[in-house]
């Protein structure tokens, strides 16, 4: 709670102006900047999504969205072997951004209303509009991911990035291991990224805020994993 200096009011942590006098209690954030912001959240992350949650205007997270989307798109190209199915590279590009534009617009929403109801369930107390900024902001080294490391990727391995005839390990074992590794610790990155800012924003406990971080992930990912499941076995038919 934040006493206000004036008339001595208690308001809550997020409060820019005092409920009872009017007098202003901290900074306004009108907007978020998209880099200063990136950057910000994996030097002090805390403070960070703070002043995402003060920020009046939510900036940019539809389009963090869409980066996750595409990650998405090419990490399950990649587990499911989809390369097979194209003649070369450039044909499977386009493919892997349309159906990551796609899934961007859908976990945008699915993945937020899922965080959001889990939150609220546990005592969380942040809007819908925070829980999707809190959330697309976590997912800042993923993004990271996808703009520096899958290039690398691609030029390592081309193609055979994507299918297992043969599979890329058997090719550069010591990369593949490597930019995979780097992959899957940056997707770490982001969970722990989420739980620090779903206790900022939500205002839970630490426990509180791992179990939501971790059941909306488990049902998030039980479903797209299902989804693209029957969607592989209904094109194989």
């Amino acid at each position: 709670m934040i006493t206000c200096p004036v008339c001595l009011a208690e308001n809550d942590d997020f409060a820019t102006t005092c409920i009872k006098c009017k007098a202003f209690l901290q900074n306004r954030v009108p907007n978020l900047d998209l880099f200063q912001t990136a950057w910000k959240i994996l030097e002090s992350p805390r403070v960070t999504f703070r002043q995402i949650v003060l920020a009046e205007h939510k900036n940019f997270s539809l389009l963090l969205f869409s980066l996750f989307g595409i990650s998405l798109s090419f990490t399950a190209f990649w587990y499911f072997k989809l390369g097979t199915r194209f003649d070369t590279l450039l044909d499977l590009l386009p493919w892997a951004l349309l159906v990551g534009l796609g899934l961007g617009a859908v976990t945008a929403v699915v993945l937020t209303l899922a965080y959001h109801l889990v939150a609220r369930v546990f005592g969380g107390a942040a809007g819908w509009r925070d829980s999707m900024a809190l959330l697309a902001y976590s997912l800042i080294p993923i993004g990271i991911s996808l703009v520096i490391l899958l290039p690398i990727e691609l030029l390592t391995f081309g193609m055979y990035f994507f299918t297992s005839n043969p599979p890329p390990y058997t090719l550069k074992p010591v990369s593949y291991v490597l930019l995979v590794g780097i992959d899957a610790l940056l997707a770490l990155w982001s969970l722990v990224l989420a739980i620090v800012g779903t206790k900022v924003g939500h205002r839970l406990g630490v426990f509180k805020s791992v179990l939501v971080v971790i059941l909306t992930v488990g049902l998030i990912g039980a479903g797209l994993f299902f989804a693209a499941s029957q969607t592989i076995l209904w094109t194989n038919a």
